[in-house]
């Protein structure tokens, strides 16, 4: 809850450490949950200046939000998209920007 509470207003520096470690220690069974937290490091990534890395775990929710029937995680997906708008001049996220254009 506290990395998500960092992204939220906007605090990366806090927030990235954070979701890497809940991360690591998550089980990868619980694919709605590993989604939603993967959207927020994509966010805390995009807000700490890494659009690239930010594209790279974007592309990994967008992947596994696939394979699960939720409206939140698509909401995320919404969320990650227009926050990486911001960057759609870089390669990665142009590329990632254009494969979900809907």
């Amino acid at each position: 809850m506290e990395s998500r509470i960092y992204t939220e207003i906007h605090r990366p520096l806090r927030a990235v450490p954070l979701l890497r470690e809940v991360l690591s220690e998550y089980d990868a069974t619980h694919t709605r949950e590993m989604a939603l937290y993967l959207s927020w490091l994509a966010v805390a990534l995009a807000d700490a200046n890494e659009p690239e890395e930010a594209a790279a775990v974007a592309e990994r929710v967008i992947s596994i939000s696939a394979d699960v029937a939720s409206e939140r995680t698509a909401e995320r997906v919404r969320v990650v998209l227009a926050r990486l708008g911001d960057f759609a001049d870089v390669p990665e996220v142009a590329s990632l920007l254009a494969d979900n254009a809907a």
